[in-house]
């Protein structure tokens, strides 16, 4: 049951959460269904090498660096640097989507995804643990919500269905451990607000 519980945890990991709503937005029937194929791919690229493959990628050479210099990187600073590189990618990300006004949707999941970073970072000052897979999983709530609210009802069922995976994943993060459920409670609604401010506001 553990070993399930991690793997459950590992697919829904933070980094690939915006993949799949990204990826989601494309295969329902939102207008983002009927982009051309190729550019449906570009964008699903796009936060791949953003949200995913940059930040694991910064962690690992910052992580080679310090082994070469003949000392670990203390576990307790993984977090942090994790959200301010995180920033950093998800600014890039949304620079690269304001090439075109159609992309202001992918844009604010951008925006969005900096506020959530920033929300944690602010979160490990006062609480030193926050729950980022949570975070990540308000975010896209909200993202679906707000979709939902203005007029896109295909979206109604990946909303339910976000809802209870967002339950079955604070479940398994409280069995192995990793967070309390406060903790876990403040993530989800805190990335629900910030990420709903980012698509009502900026």
């Amino acid at each position: 049951m553990k070993r399930f519980a991690k793997i459950i945890s590992t697919i829904l990991h933070p980094c690939f959460v915006p993949i799949y709503a990204i990826a989601l937005l494309m295969v329902t029937g939102t207008v983002y269904h009927y982009y051309p194929l190729r550019f449906q791919l570009y964008l699903i690229w796009v936060v791949t090498l953003y949200a995913a493959i940059l930040p694991m990628l910064t962690m690992a050479l910052l992580k080679r660096l310090h082994r070469l210099r003949g000392r670990e990187l203390p576990r307790r600073y993984h977090p942090a640097i994790m959200m301010v590189v995180g920033i950093v990618c998800y600014a890039l990300y949304a620079f690269t989507m304001m090439k075109a006004p159609s992309l202001i949707m992918f844009r604010k999941i951008a925006v969005a995804g900096i506020m959530c970073n920033v929300y944690c970072l602010v979160m490990m000052l006062f609480t030193r643990r926050i729950s980022t897979h949570l975070t990540a999983m308000g975010a896209v709530t909200a993202l679906f919500a707000m979709l939902n609210i203005v007029g896109e009802q295909a979206l109604f069922w990946v909303l339910l269905g976000t809802l209870l995976i967002s339950g079955a994943l604070a479940s398994v993060r409280l069995y192995l451990g990793r967070h309390r459920s406060l903790q876990l409670l403040a993530a989800y609604v805190g990335g629900f607000i910030v990420s709903a401010i980012a698509m009502l506001y900026l």
